[in-house]
């Protein structure tokens, strides 16, 4: 496993150039690097943008779509539907659970009966953010997220109020 990352640069033409590699690179190429345990960082040439999670977001969804059943539809829907502050929160989440993984990875079937339990814990937390069927007894966290959002949007409203006020 690799301990630096690949700079990798995209070309408005489309292509990869691997810096460290001196040499272009298919995006089959950066999925073997990162099959390989390389870390790779993608940016593009002209902007300087950082288009790393994109190409991987794209690797995914081309060369490997069954992966996508690992994201549940509620919690696209969920993603799709959510604000700042709990986008900001499921960003935090992830990252802090991909050491946790990282672990389970190393350790192969050792670890297995430990990420079982782990799994039924995301899933119980999932269905607290995304309740189905009847309204739930106490506050979910999407509820308390949607309270949240009007209270800035009405909050936004009576700024506007005031600063309109002002300029008159």
């Amino acid at each position: 496993m690799s301990n630096g990352t690949v700079q990798i640069t995209r070309y408005p033409n489309r292509r990869f150039y691997a810096r460290d590699q001196s040499n272009y690179v298919s995006l089959e190429d950066i999925e073997a690097m990162i099959r390989r345990g390389e870390n790779v960082e993608i940016r593009d040439s002209q902007t300087d943008e950082d288009l790393t999670g994109l190409v991987l977001t794209r690797l995914i969804m081309e060369r490997q779509p069954e992966k996508m059943s690992l994201f549940p539809i509620d919690m696209l829907h969920f993603i799709l539907r959510s604000n700042q502050v709990m986008s900001d929160f499921l960003r935090d989440y992830f990252r802090q659970a991909l050491p946790y993984m990282d672990y389970l990875q190393r350790h192969g079937a050792a670890a297995i009966n430990l990420a079982q339990k782990p799994m039924h814990w995301i899933k119980a937390w999932m269905d607290n953010l995304v309740p189905h069927g009847a309204a739930p007894k106490e506050k979910t966290p999407s509820d308390n997220a949607a309270e949240l959002a009007q209270r800035v949007a009405e909050l936004e409203q009576r700024l506007q109020q005031l600063e309109a006020k002002r300029k008159h």
